[in-house]
């Protein structure tokens, strides 16, 4: 059950900047309760504030405690639990999903694995996901398990349902019934109960899946469509060799992983900055489809004129004296705070960005004259890149983005590569369309600052690793108490270091035989296993299956024999 959002209880900006300045921040709430609807409308969109996973920060016993209780291995796996299934049991998955799901079938009769996907389904971008998580499934199974899929040895058929793309695309409901997919989109959400029946058939999942085992119990996150995910689990299966990617950055690892030891910056050196670039993208669309992103005219704009326009009366001094550069950018700044419950994640972060210049503009300003001190805002979270015209562009070439820069909303930033972000001490992952980042975080588990985790509704198979208080800080879905868990760090570096310190050697063990065997078999071929063998074939042999693909208005997209 959806419940009714309260306003974001995050620090705007400290009361002595707003006081220094003496904008009449008030003037944004005029007649707003009465010509604002949507505003109203905004209040029951989203329960980001009040999920029920608690963040509160522990006491220091309770996370020393925690630290004790790991290795370097992170959190053990409990083995997959899969029932018997059968093939109509895979093709009664198909109304779960509206896109982005296929049924895998090994013919036996031609040595061939086939990947289907129904007509009543519409074929989207994110199916080039589903085509190449399937191309490696095929290749991993016949290299793991040559006795079950040999030509000539009588082996049966195997079915298996697979999903892919940034998150899964899960059936919410008709069109025509808006209340129902509303009820359907607040339970996948909130994750306190089952969204789909508990005896489906498993579902391989190439890509974020939900966090909570609740919503589809039998969805198992796979690792995701990407060179340094599956395909170094594909590779590990084939050669039993370590990615180059999970292995330290040199000459010979271009695209390796960065740690401390990369960049010769101890933890002290750091700078004290929660750094973030990445590209504006939606989040979680089909769950949160009000979440936007801003809209400068109506956002900041609008609200801008209607402060000059209650100002433009004598003394024309007063006029001038209030809205000089600096407070048209404070005026702007609180503008955004006005709508930070509408926008999604990554333009909330460059809110708590934009406060955070502001308090250090008007801290170097009360520095002597003479003073070589630099205050370091302490959040540092803008956009590298946007989508524009089709292509990832950076924000300084797109008018959209230099509006909110011209009026100190630091929406565009320079791009940084993994050996810059390491000079900084904290970190956060903030999730993208599918709520996660996939690769950012695996990197920023490794570099030598602690990682603010963002918790939202999806995982990745390599979240269920990791520990809260252990590898990672975590930071709420609306990154409301993104500044509270800055300040704890700040305030408890030892512990801070220790985590990050414990993040680091999970990370480095993926470099390693013993530390990537261990993933391998918890995450893939574990899974892989208790799948294939889960699965009851027909009683009718010699392609007995192919009546069940045409009655179901299933068609073939993509044959592979999965030799290399």
């Amino acid at each position: 059950m959806i419940r009714r959002r309260r306003r974001s209880t995050g620090a705007v900006m400290s009361l002595a900047v707003l006081a220094a300045i003496c904008l009449p921040a008030a003037l944004f709430h005029l007649k707003r309760s009465d010509t604002d609807d949507a505003s109203r409308n905004h209040r029951h969109l989203s329960i980001l504030a009040q999920r029920k996973d608690d963040q509160h920060i522990p006491n220091d016993e309770v996370i020393l405690s925690l630290l004790k209780a790991f290795d370097e291995n992170g959190a053990p796996i409990p083995p997959t639990q899969i029932s018997p299934y059968t093939l109509d049991d895979v093709i009664s998955i198909l109304p779960t999903f509206e896109a982005v799901f296929g049924v895998v079938i090994y013919d036996p009769s031609t040595d061939k694995f086939i990947l289907h996907y129904s007509n009543n389904m519409r074929w989207k971008g994110g199916c080039h996901k589903l085509v190449g998580s399937f191309q490696t499934l095929a290749h991993s199974l016949r290299t793991m398990f040559p006795e079950r899929f040999a030509t000539g040895s009588g082996q049966p058929e195997l079915a298996l349902a697979i999903a892919s793309g940034d998150y899964p695309e899960v059936n919410l409901g008709s069109a025509s019934s808006f209340a129902t997919i509303r009820r359907n989109r607040n339970c996948f959400i909130e994750g306190t109960s089952a969204c789909v029946p508990s005896d489906l058939a498993p579902v391989l999942q190439f890509g974020s899946a939900f966090k909570s085992p609740k919503i589809f119990p039998s969805m198992i996150a796979m690792p995701m469509p990407q060179n340094n995910h599956v395909a170094c689990f594909e590779t590990y299966a084939a050669h039993q060799e370590i990615c180059r990617m999970h292995l330290p950055r040199d000459k010979y690892s271009p695209r390796g992983l960065v740690f401390e030891e990369t960049v010769g910056v101890g933890w002290d050196d750091l700078i004290p900055s929660v750094v973030w670039r990445g590209t504006d993208f939606s989040y979680l669309h089909r769950f949160y489809p009000r979440l936007r992103q801003p809209d400068f005219e109506m956002d900041v704009g609008s609200k801008l004129e209607m402060l000059r326009s209650k100002l433009s009366q004598p003394p024309a001094t007063h006029l001038t004296t209030i809205m000089s550069h600096d407070n048209v950018k404070v005026a702007a700044t609180l503008a955004m705070r006005e709508v930070y419950d509408q926008l999604i994640p990554r333009w909330r972060s460059v809110i708590w960005t934009a406060e955070a210049e502001r308090e250090a503009e008007e801290k170097q300003k009360a520095l002597p004259k003479d003073s070589k001190e630099v205050v370091v805002p302490w959040a540092n979270m803008k956009f590298a890149s946007a989508m524009h015209a089709g292509f990832k562009t950076p924000p300084s070439k797109i008018p959209y983005y230099q509006e909110f820069e011209e009026h100190g909303i630091p929406a565009g930033g320079e791009g940084m590569s993994l050996e810059t972000l390491a000079r900084y001490k904290y970190h956060i992952d903030i999730g993208g369309g599918g709520g996660t980042t996939w690769s950012g975080t695996l990197e920023k588990l490794g570099l030598p600052g602690l990682l603010f985790h963002h918790e939202t509704p999806m995982k990745d198979y390599l979240h269920d690793k990791m520990v809260k208080w252990v590898h990672y800080v975590p930071v709420k879905e609306d990154l409301s108490d993104l500044k509270e868990k800055f300040d704890w760090a700040e305030s408890h570096p030892e512990l801070a270091k220790q985590i990050s310190d414990n993040a680091t050697r999970l990370v480095k063990s993926l470099g390693t035989q013993e530390g990537f065997s261990i993933m391998f078999n918890e995450f893939y071929e574990t899974p892989l296993r208790t799948v294939v063998e889960a699965y009851q074939p027909l009683t009718k042999r010699d392609s007995g299956w192919l009546d069940a693909m045409v009655n179901n208005d299933l068609r073939p997209i993509m044959q592979c024999s999965g030799y290399y």
